[in-house]
């Protein structure tokens, strides 16, 4: 790899149905302050699953940075284009969950985003690989499964947490938990009935930090597994989870590792970085390629007050 050119162009990909419909006025605003700072951007607009990814290996070459809006699906696809190359990404919060904008501390305020990018501070974040396909944040398998496939069958445009309200509703009635063997490491530490994460961040939906300890650039994945055989033992599992106590619990196993494989006794949906993923048997491992993310240096003075930051981060 080579040292980013920063006379070649900036990207900036915008995926029109992230979010919420006021993110197009944030996106403007955005755009003016890029002007402002003097920075010349070539924009485009995605046009189908799959179309960032294309777009980012074919800039790969010959950008100097890229710019995703949108959320945490369209950075999945943009970062898949861009691993392995020395082009730094700069995420912005501009959709529904933001999970890896969170993570990384970045501003959601216009002239904020653009200051970080001006700034060019770079993090290397690990990379990870679910069947051959690369992931950056978290892997849910059974019920976080099932819950993304049907949102995904009924999505018709931008969605919101209200969005979640009857997939999580029905799911919850209706799912039967399969029995799941997984094998971390060359060692077998599970086989029995419950719902498994792998996570490269810490942050899950709605606050969850399902994967408490992990650190995105420590080369390894958080794998957690809760042993659940019913729905009183899903709502548990969940409180014990929102306390951040969950690593402690006997029916809980938290570990961190290199590979992991995920089997059941049928086929079981996954959801990968918030998308609906391969089902089982899966294969998930750290890869070799790394991505580069700007990350913030200029920490808003409420972050200083760490349960002000996470009340609103």
């Amino acid at each position: 790899m080579t040292a980013t050119d920063k006379s070649h162009p900036i990207h900036l990909v915008v995926n029109p149905r992230s979010g919420y419909g006021g993110h197009k006025y944030m996106l403007n605003a955005f755009r003016q302050e890029l002007s402002r700072a003097g920075l010349a951007v070539n924009e485009h607009t995605t046009r189908a699953p799959g179309d960032a990814t294309d777009y980012a290996r074919a800039i790969s070459n010959t950008a100097s940075a890229v710019i995703v809006w949108g959320g945490d699906g369209t950075a999945h696809e943009v970062a898949e284009g861009l691993a392995g190359s020395d082009v730094p990404l700069l995420v912005c919060p501009a959709g529904t969950e933001n999970l890896l904008a969170k993570e990384l501390r970045m501003p959601s305020e216009p002239r904020q985003l653009a200051e970080v990018l001006q700034d060019w501070q770079v993090a290397e974040c690990d990379v990870g690989l679910v069947n051959g396909r690369s992931f950056l944040l978290i892997i849910g398998v059974g019920f976080d499964g099932e819950v993304v496939r049907r949102l995904s069958a009924a999505r018709t445009g931008h969605i919101s947490h209200l969005s979640y309200f009857w997939p999580v509703w029905r799911t919850f009635w209706e799912h039967r938990f399969p029995r799941l063997r997984v094998t971390a490491d060359d060692e077998e530490l599970f086989h029995d009935r419950g719902l498994v994460f792998v996570g490269n961040i810490s942050r899950y939906a709605v606050g969850l930090r399902i994967c408490r300890d992990a650190v995105f650039d420590d080369g390894l994945l958080d794998l957690v597994i809760f042993s659940c055989h019913e729905h009183s033992a899903l709502v548990l599992h969940a409180a014990w989870t929102l306390l951040r106590r969950h690593p402690l619990k006997g029916n809980v196993i938290y570990k961190r590792v290199r590979g992991v494989r995920i089997e059941s006794d049928r086929t079981e949906p996954s959801q990968v970085d918030g998308d609906v993923g391969p089902g089982t048997p899966l294969d998930i491992s750290v890869a070799p390629r790394r991505i580069k993310l700007f990350i913030p240096t200029r920490t808003p003075w409420w972050q200083n007050w760490s349960w002000i930051g996470e009340l609103s981060i």
